[in-house]
């Protein structure tokens, strides 16, 4: 029964050979060689990339087979060709295909049978009202085109001699091309998921003596899962038939496309430097582990093939891709000053995420390259890390020292990606070599708006004053800033620090930047105004400040100025007051009393304010620091005396400030500088210490000269203590050496103000009428209580005092401070002298007592 059936199948087979494929007869012969001659005619006009236009072949009377592709993969054991026949059954029974097998027969005519791959193998039948295609592999050897090859279709025939039968043939158009034409995508497989692909680009890159060829390959996934690395095969195949493996470019490190997802992958490898590099394909290969051979899965012809240039003109945006994401890159500003046989280069790298998804940024290493050739690295973690959200953008800041000896008009700011691990074949390439623009550090001058532009934004900085005022043996040079958010969006300031130079002198050490009220939120158009300030010695001369802002990732602003440091400031009006308006610390401060304290050789300045706080609430307002100015622009640090307890809501504090001068000094034209203690680069509040002051004004002092009191019953003044003697006596014992001094006084105490320690000592002193003198010092509180008609008592002993028969003594007050004195005032008083009683008198008052009591003893009788 099963050789009846078998015998039916190939007389039907010989009929339609006949009937479908007349090349058995010599009429058939003709007309396929006119075929054949047209498409070759016809390949001079135009290649073509597909087999759809070929006929099917019946292989019985429901039962037909399509070529549908043919593809070869070189390789040194034998180029293997593969091609894919689709076979169709329209009845409703299955058919075997053992029944069927193909040959391929070479342009040179060799004849090798074609077997299923791996994948295809274990199908033995097509079913009813199926369509399936099977792909077979054959060795050819060292042919390399499949232009002109047959695939000869056979069936089982034991009447034949060798028992095949060929049933029709397969004739691939001369003009047929083994790869996808220029341009043009295909559809195709890879890992079982319909995508659709195209190569895209061939670039060439010159790098380090070596030459690299660069692919671009463009995948579309049609299907409904992610696509990730297949694992197959990509070569470069040269015109010549040289092949070259390609890696995974470093920028296209993630092969994941989702469904849908268009991405393009760059693939590179080294190439020789004579290669030509006309008419070169890109091929994919998977595989076949049953096989253990390499079979073709799709081939590109590649587009004529371009130079990369890594050089970016000054200002252009090179696009970069990372992850397959397009990045911009560019060098949007540069400068640079002289330093210590330097050009100090700072420049501004502007990136943005020009893609549709998140992207890291590979953490490239950069260097300043000299048209010399030497390379100058640039340390930065700006690009650790960093990671774009789809069109979000980042102005990183970087700096550099290149030596003036080499030409600053030639570099180039070379931007490398980081290495391949040992264990990847990655190649790495440079991402771009950006021209620097040469231009010099723009000078900024006093009051003069600069724009700035980093990646918080863009402001209006104004250098509002460069001061350079005292501090100890040392000056303070202070840059006050206002920046201003010049953007239609609310702005947050980042922590900053600061440098200053003074010409080459780095005065980093000591530098601090003080914000006024801690402002770090700008609305569009609002301002924030900050000191930043260092110490410098006095002798040192300089005539060019930089001001550098720093925040965590980098330099948020950098200014330079040639104007000098202002080292006098404008004075208030006497009487006038200075405001402080620092958040939480508000107050204003006005002069009291100014004095001087005349010593034999030296004088003391002495200077009370008043300190009136401007808060709602109990404050610790501002540590003060003052200095005094001389006329003649002299400068004496003053010892502050301040309160170090909080002040209650709108309180009052008495400030004190002092310095001893030489006695030279003209102190009738006094200016007093107050500034408000910083540490830290913060407002440091009474009681600690201070590393610097911010916010100077300059007071007019109205020095007064206390006039001595001549009447002490009047009032003498050391604020806050009130004194007046009402009365003062001197009793002595004829005869003694021990003088009674009694002083009858009133002492008050204006409370009104919350005060340091007091630091000043009121000295008494007696003169008697021999003009000896005594002193007595007195505290108040504890010698003087306050009060009205006190009594205060004190004995003075002298030797001269036993001849003294009366007379009077003066009595003057001084204010002694940091031991000099000030007369308060003087007055005289009378000396009362009693006679001591003798020994008659004795007697006769005993006698008095004894008659006395006898009277009283009689009465009482």
């Amino acid at each position: 029964m099963h050789k009846r059936s078998k015998a039916y199948v190939l007389l039907l087979l010989s009929t339609f050979a006949v009937s479908q494929f007349p090349g058995f007869t010599g009429s058939a012969a003709h007309a396929a060689a006119a075929v054949t001659a047209t498409v070759k005619t016809a390949a001079a006009v135009t290649e073509i990339s597909t087999l759809t236009k070929l006929s099917s072949m019946n292989l019985g009377a429901s039962f037909s087979v399509k070529l549908s592709d043919v593809s070869v993969f070189a390789q040194d054991s034998g180029n293997i060709l593969t091609y894919t026949l689709t076979y169709t059954n329209s009845s409703s029974t299955s058919v075997n295909l053992a029944n069927y097998f193909s040959k391929a027969v070479t342009t040179g005519g060799s004849v090798i049978k074609g077997s299923a791959v791996s994948a295809d193998s274990p199908v033995k039948k097509i079913a009813g009202k199926e369509t399936k295609s099977i792909t077979y592999y054959a060795n050819i050897g060292k042919a390399a085109t499949v232009k002109g090859l047959k695939i000869n279709m056979y069936g089982w025939n034991f009447s034949a001699a060798s028992y095949e039968q060929r049933i029709g043939t397969f004739t691939v158009p001369s003009n047929y091309s083994l790869a996808a034409l220029q341009g043009e995508s295909k559809k195709t497989e890879l890992n079982n998921v319909p995508v659709t692909t195209q190569a895209s680009s061939l670039q060439i890159y010159h790098y380090n003596g070596k030459v690299y060829a660069k692919v671009g390959y463009s995948i579309t996934n049609l299907g409904t899962r992610v696509l990730t690395d297949p694992g197959y095969s990509m070569n470069l195949k040269s015109s010549g038939g040289s092949v070259f493996t390609l890696a995974l470019d470093e920028s296209s490190s993630e092969y994941k496309i989702q469904p849908q997802e268009k991405k393009t992958l760059y693939f590179m490898t080294e190439i020789p430097a004579y290669m030509n590099l006309s008419n070169m394909t890109l091929q994919i290969a998977k595989q076949d582990e049953g096989l253990k051979l390499y079979l073709p899965v799709a081939s590109y012809s590649l587009p004529a093939a371009v130079t990369a240039d890594f050089t970016v003109a000054a200002g252009a945006v090179k696009k970069i891709s990372v992850n397959s994401n397009i990045v911009d890159l560019q060098l949007k500003s540069s400068a640079v000053y002289a330093e210590n046989e330097n050009g100090i280069w700072t420049y501004q790298v502007r990136v943005k995420n020009a893609g549709s998804t998140a992207v890291t940024l590979p953490a490239y290493t950069l260097s300043v390259k000299s048209a010399e050739g030497y390379s100058f690295p640039i340390t930065t973690t700006a690009f650790n890390s960093l990671t774009l959200k789809p069109l979000e953008e980042k102005l990183i800041e970087l700096t550099a020292s290149v030596p003036l000896e080499l030409a600053q008009d030639t570099l180039q700011l070379q931007v490398i990606p980081p290495a391949g691990t040992e264990s990847t074949s990655t190649i790495v390439l440079p991402a771009a070599y950006f021209q620097i623009p040469y231009k010099l550090e723009s000078n900024t001058h006093v009051a003069t708006e600069a724009s700035v532009i980093n990646n918080y934004g863009t402001f209006g900085v104004t250098l509002q004053s460069l001061q350079r005022l005292p501090w100890g043996d040392e000056d303070l040079v202070q840059a006050k800033l206002n920046i201003r958010n010049s953007t239609s969006k609310t702005i947050t300031l980042p922590k900053l620090t600061g440098i200053l130079k003074a010409d080459l002198n780095d005065l980093s050490s000591t530098t601090q930047v003080v914000v006024d009220n801690d402002v770090s939120i700008l609305a569009p158009g609002e301002s924030a105004q900050l000191t930043v300030l260092a110490h410098i010695p006095y002798t040192l001369d300089y005539s060019q400040t930089k001001i550098i802002l720093q925040e965590t990732s980098g330099q948020f602003l950098s200014l330079s100025t040639s104007d000098g440091a202002v080292t006098s400031l404008a004075p208030l009006a006497a009487g006038s007051a200075i405001k402080i308006t620092s958040t939480g610390k508000k107050a204003s401060i006005q002069e009291r009393l100014t004095t001087v304290y005349t010593g034999s050789s030296s004088k003391t300045v002495y200077s009370e304010v008043e300190m009136n706080s401007g808060e709602s609430r109990q404050s610790n307002l501002s540590r003060l620091y003052a200095t005094f100015r001389s006329a003649d622009g002299q400068y004496f640090e003053a010892d502050v005396n301040q309160s170090d307890l909080a002040t209650g809501a709108a309180g009052k504090t008495l400030v004190t400030f002092s310095a001893n001068v030489p006695s030279t000094v003209d102190t009738s034209s006094l200016q007093l500088y107050i500034g408000q203690g910083v540490a830290g680069g913060k407002l440091t509040s009474a009681g600690t210490e201070a590393a610097g002051y911010v916010n100077t004004s300059a007071l007019t002092l109205n020095v007064k000269t206390v006039t001595p009191q001549s009447n002490l019953s009047s009032g003498i003044s050391m604020f806050p203590y009130t004194l007046a003697v009402n009365s003062s006596s001197g009793s002595l014992t004829a005869g003694t050496t021990n003088l009674t001094l009694s002083i009858n006084y009133s002492l008050t105490k204006d409370s009104t103000y919350q005060t340091g320690t007091y630091g000043h000592k009121l000295v008494l002193q007696f003169i008697d009428p021999y003009g000896q003198f005594f002193e007595k010092t007195l505290t108040f509180g504890t010698d003087l209580i306050t009060g009205s008609n006190s009594l205060y008592t004190t004995t003075i002993s002298s030797s001269l005092f036993k001849s003294l028969n009366g007379g009077n003594y003066r009595l003057k007050l001084y204010d002694e401070f940091q031991g000099q004195r000030m007369e308060l005032g003087s007055q005289i008083y009378d000396i009362t002298v009693t006679q001591p009683a003798s020994a008659t008198d004795d007697k006769d008052k005993d006698a008095e007592t004894d008659t006395a009591g006898d009277a009283s003893a009689d009465s009482a009788s």
